[in-house]
């Protein structure tokens, strides 16, 4: 986690399936009484525009489809999915951050909080400087005439401070820092080694209310001001909080490897990066990954921690070295060590929080239903449907929308991952790995007689002398 030290390392995980099935002839994957054909699966990736004819993308899609069908099914039942239980659920990622964020406060609280006294002493150590600065910018090509007028301009305006015929607001309208124009110059709080020696030769050398005389960087020349404590009270204890707060994150995250005696195993790379083929399947992994004091670091638990993570650093799991997978998976058994830290500590979550996560997840869920084809307005209307009729709506609007996707006519937006999770979890769903063979194979044989010629990716069917392939089934 780092916030200040502690923001956990945290997304749609790409999708495997579930256990296979015997299915019936033509079926591809079942949620309950719902069926997904063969044939219009093939045809839908056959149509798509450009979706690879691909094992994972072929059970991709077929995942979606149970996704959308269980959140579906259950919405116009009447389940508003926002109880507590499934709030807890779709919002794994950010109730752990919660947790640590919480119990964070409470160890800096303690450890780094000045009163007026540390204030005072902070600011006369002078380890911490206040500094305002302006700037008159120079390019490092400029000629030497263009040179000599910022040179000019500079000397002129200390010499008016000092004089006292300009006040430092005044003069500060002429700064050319861009990153302090709107803050009379301010650059906060800086510490020894953090900025060029010139400047920082300057700033140390300035007692309390000093102009510096003019002082030459590459970027220019700068007039500095060390503003009086009164003056900048309130911003300089923050400043030096700050500080305080990121040594103490670092020496904590430092000892937590060796305080809850965190160890990965050797050998495990190949495992982890084998993750993104099959990460359904990951997640029931029992496979140790490592150990630390009272548990164990699982593929599930790695699977968990992962989807939680932003799209780019997953599809870079797969190319990871093995000292990468070893940094991550370390990494991770931190974070899962210091939220069990916390819980042990007695940091909570308040109910002003768990409101502000169900109202996430209400807006989400809102979202998926309206794009799938279920408005929340409507499902009153939908629930006065007979079961059959509601049974037809629901396995017609959920492919319509999976076919729109594929033909970029709809954006993707799906049930929030972890939600899918619990929701697959409590449900009767299967997808038939036989089947994702014979959607591939159609769905070439389909592409083929669209284009006249394989599909990029592809396989061209065994017997090009097959009759016109059939019509897609109602399934």
């Amino acid at each position: 986690m780092r916030r200040a030290g502690m923001v956990l390392v945290l997304g749609m995980l790409a999708s495997g399936c579930g256990d296979a099935f015997s299915s019936r002839v033509g079926v591809v994957a079942r949620v309950g009484p719902y069926e997904l054909g063969v044939d219009r699966l093939a045809g839908l990736l056959a149509e798509g525009k450009g979706i690879p004819l691909e094992r994972e993308v072929a059970e991709g899609v077929a995942i979606l489809w149970v996704d959308f069908t269980i959140f579906a099914d259950r919405i116009v039942s009447g389940d508003s999915l926002t109880d507590w239980g499934y709030v807890a659920a779709a919002m794994w990622a950010e109730i752990q951050q919660e947790f640590a964020d919480r119990y964070h406060a409470q160890l800096v609280g303690d450890a780094v909080d000045l009163d007026s006294a540390q204030v005072d002493s902070a600011y006369a150590a002078g380890q911490y400087r206040f500094i305002k600065h302006i700037l008159f910018a120079v390019d490092p090509n400029a000629a030497p005439n263009i040179r000599q007028a910022k040179r000019r301009l500079a000397y002129d305006t200390q010499a008016r401070l000092k004089l006292g015929g300009l006040t430092w607001e005044q003069a500060a309208e002429a700064n050319e820092d861009p990153g302090t124009q709107d803050t009379d110059g301010s650059l906060g709080v800086i510490g020894y080694g953090e900025m060029v020696p010139a400047f920082e030769n300057a700033a140390y050398a300035l007692s309390p209310g000093e102009i510096s005389p003019v002082t030459e960087t590459a970027y220019g020349y700068h007039i500095l001001r060390r503003p009086a404590l009164a003056e900048v009270r309130e911003e300089f204890q923050k400043g030096v909080e700050q500080r305080g707060e990121d040594a103490f994150d670092d020496a904590f995250l430092e000892a937590l490897p060796e305080r809850w005696d965190i160890k990965v195993r050797s050998g495990i790379a190949p495992a982890v990066r084998e993750l993104g083929h099959d990460p359904i399947r990951a997640k029931r992994s029992g496979k140790v990954l490592g150990t630390y004091k009272g548990g164990r670091f699982l593929v599930s638990d790695f699977a968990r921690w992962v989807q939680a993570m932003p799209q780019q650093v997953r599809q870079q799991m797969a190319s990871a070295s093995d000292s990468q997978v070893t940094m991550l998976v370390s990494s991770l058994m931190r974070n899962e060590a210091l939220v069990r830290e916390a819980r042990e500590a007695g940091a909570e979550i308040t109910p002003e929080f768990q409101e502000e996560m169900a109202d996430q997840l209400r807006r989400q869920l809102s979202l998926v239903a309206a794009l799938v084809g279920f408005p929340l307005d409507t499902l009153p209307l939908l629930r006065g449907l007979p079961k059959e009729a509601l049974q037809d709506t629901v396995t017609v609007r959920v492919f319509e929308y999976l076919q729109l996707v594929a033909l970029n006519k709809k954006r993707l937006q799906t049930v929030p991952p972890f939600l899918a999770d619990t929701l697959r979890a409590e449900s009767d769903w299967e997808i038939s790995a036989a089947g994702i063979e014979q959607v591939l194979d159609r769905a070439r044989q389909l592409r083929l007689g669209m284009n006249g010629a394989p599909a990029q990716g592809g396989r061209p069917p065994a017997d090009t002398t097959a009759p016109p392939p059939a019509k897609p089934d109602a399934q």
